[in-house]
């Protein structure tokens, strides 16, 4: 099997899998408590033991350095889930960008065209696409955003620079009456 076709198939394993069954996040549904979420879960847990507002989970994905899943509760239960991606150390900007781009296909292809792609940029920008993504990720001149809604849930994806590098996750937010009537085209 080829390289790619390995990662397509470990993606498809991490997020399609978890998502196309009854659950909002992972293995989990909105509103269940962290132990109900601790005795679900089948990953290796890394969070810290005082914790008591998140777990944190560990993926392993070919071609992604560090995948972790994140459960987030508030007041005892599940309000927002997360992947955050990571590549390895010293990866130009570029593989960022074409993680980015591989998570936001292999999503589209599970649920369809997303709800809404957008560029954003400082206030006063030309708002026209830059000539070079990866500088202007660099210079922190754009966020990559796009988004997905089921029935129960907003899946946001954004990429964006983080102090001093690309910060790549997914956010997952139960529904209650999220709004996207604005929804635009891909400006990719």
């Amino acid at each position: 099997m080829r390289p790619l076709s390995k990662v397509w198939l470990a993606l498809s394993l991490l997020i399609v899998t978890p998502l196309a069954g009854a659950e909002d996040f992972g293995v989990a549904n909105w509103g269940q408590s962290a132990m109900a979420v601790r005795d679900l879960e089948q990953r290796p847990n890394l969070t810290p033991l005082s914790e008591r507002d998140y777990l944190i989970y560990e993926a392993s994905l070919p071609g992604i350095n560090r995948t972790r899943l994140v459960y987030q509760f508030e007041d005892g239960r599940l309000e927002t889930g997360r992947f955050i991606f990571n590549v390895a150390p010293g990866s130009p900007t570029n593989v960022w960008l074409e993680q980015f781009e591989s998570v936001r296909a292999l999503i589209t292809q599970q649920y369809g065209e997303p709800a809404h792609q957008q560029v954003i940029q400082p206030a006063g920008s030309s708002n026209n696409p830059p000539d070079n993504w990866s500088d202007a990720l660099e210079r922190d001149a754009v966020i990559l955003k796009t988004q997905w809604r089921t029935d129960q849930t907003l899946i946001t994806q954004q990429l964006a620079w983080n102090g001093s590098r690309p910060h790549h996750q997914i956010i997952y937010l139960p529904v209650n009456g999220v709004d996207l009537s604005d929804s635009g085209t891909s400006p990719f």
